[in-house]
């Protein structure tokens, strides 16, 4: 199949990524279907979506007549069969729930074409698992976007492991189609690439928690003088400390066991202190925004010590084959987290030195083993590596 040969694009789920899917791709020009399992979940849905492209036109970033096409282009239903009996490509987007998902491609499996191309949106789960149930699994894919999908630019595509380069490669001309950056995650690990090297600074945010020596609103503090439009505690609160901790959960399951999410965190979940979803977590929320007073900031903990962290992760993502190059590593970051650079380009101007040593005073803090410095952060080759 060519990209050419694409005259329908079905998509499965209508929440926030599946009806922000739907939108790009209709506005791409696509002809979209998008099914759900009730008509008042697709009309909040094509609600938002009109909502999200009105937003556009008034700032003068669409035309008009170019928000009516793409609402055109999109259409509903109830029917698992009308939505992918006659689609070229299905794009699954619902809750993160393994038993859900692959019962989802098991019905899509049986009533898609044999040769159309079975995308997961899962940002976590195993491909190669959900991609079990499907007949001639080497078409199912990874296509997974970031949220809020009609402003991220990043869409990660990844193999399972019966995954063929011919339809990893169509679906990422579909995402350049749609505006987005595809970078190929080449081997189904957990994390992928972007959510992978964010891993080890999640699980040492919740450490700084549980020390209770640095005060989130220092570190924050300090990030958002040096540029950060969101701090890391910040960030916290506002994905909610739920699914941080999930996040942290499945990572201790999948990575190691020193992921698990600390004391102070288990203590916000249990008095339904979430975050700004609940109104106060890490810190009080008011309209939408953190109360952090950025006055108050620390250098026991700086900048430097999450780059460090996130380089050493990098690197063994690069060790480990799940991408193609080391730009693509560092788009995938730079895109997938709305970053300044990529943590390749941003340590090329740190002496190796500095970040071994800022590893192991971190490791001999935290004994947490992943923040032991790699081989090549300590001889230097981190900077040459894949070039």
């Amino acid at each position: 199949m060519k990209v050419n040969d694409v005259k329908k694009i079905a998509i499965i789920g209508s929440g926030a990524m599946g009806h922000g899917i739907a939108q790009v791709c209709a506005q791409a020009g696509y002809p979209v279907m998008m099914r759900d399992i009730k008509k008042e979940f697709l009309d909040n849905a094509m609600a938002k979506v009109k909502e999200s492209m009105a937003f556009l036109v008034g700032k003068g970033k669409m035309a008009q007549e170019n928000m009516d096409k793409a609402m055109n282009n999109l259409k509903t239903t109830l029917g698992m069969k009308e939505a992918t009996s006659d689609a070229q490509i299905v794009i699954e987007a619902v809750p993160e729930i393994m038993e859900l998902k692959k019962s989802v491609f098991r019905e899509i499996s049986d009533l898609a074409q044999t040769d159309a191309i079975l995308a997961t949106n899962t940002s976590t789960m195993s491909i190669s698992e959900i991609g079990s149930v499907v007949k001639n699994p080497q078409r199912f894919v990874g296509m997974h976007f970031f949220n809020p999908v009609n402003r991220m630019k990043l869409v990660e595509i990844i193999y399972g492991d019966k995954t063929n380069d011919e339809h990893a490669d169509l679906l990422s001309e579909i995402a350049k189609k749609c505006d987005k950056i595809p970078v190929k995650v080449l081997k189904d690990r957990p994390g992928f690439i972007v959510n992978r090297i964010n891993a080890p600074n999640q699980a040492f945010l919740s450490a700084i928690l549980d020390e209770g020596r640095v005060k989130p609103q220092e570190l924050d503090a300090t990030m958002k003088k040096m540029g950060a439009k969101m701090a890391p505690f910040e960030t916290a609160d506002f994905v909610g400390l739920d699914v941080f901790c999930h996040t942290l959960e499945y990572y201790s399951r999948t990575l190691s066991p020193q992921y698990k999410p600390g004391k102070f965190l288990k203590e916000k979940l249990a008095k339904n202190e979430l975050g700004m979803k609940s109104g106060k977590g890490i810190y009080e929320w008011k309209d939408g925004k953190a109360m952090i007073d950025v006055s108050k900031t620390s250098d026991d903990l700086t900048p430097i010590h999450l780059l460090a962290v996130q380089v050493n992760e990098a690197v063994k993502v690069w060790k480990e084959g799940l991408a193609t190059s080391i730009q693509d590593i560092d788009d995938a970051v730079k895109f997938g987290m709305n970053a300044f650079a990529g943590p390749f380009t941003l340590a090329a101007g740190i002496q190796p030195q500095q970040l071994t040593d800022t590893l192991n005073t971190l490791y001999s803090r935290y004994k947490l083993e992943f923040l032991k410095p790699e081989p090549e952060i300590a001889d230097g080759s981190f900077k040459t590596i894949g070039r």
